[in-house]
């Protein structure tokens, strides 16, 4: 939440309860912005695990081939 929309939060607490509605409007706004922008990021997330897992993978592969040569 952006320190603008949390102002405006804050202003709408000290106006009272006629602003109940209107202040949880504006939290599921925001929560629903949240969700919306982890899914996005949940992508490139998958993408950067399978990248290490990969990088991973080739490091052992090759220090069992250094290793080998070394015993050779």
């Amino acid at each position: 939440m952006s320190i603008e929309l949390l102002l405006e939060y804050m202003k709408m607490v000290h106006q009272g309860d006629e602003t109940i509605q209107t202040r949880k409007e504006l939290l599921i706004e925001q929560r629903d912005k949240l969700v919306k922008r982890i899914n996005e990021l949940q992508k490139p997330l998958e993408l950067l695990k399978r990248k290490i897992e990969n990088y991973e993978r080739s490091v052992v592969i090759n220090e069992k081939k250094m290793k080998r040569n070394i015993e050779d």
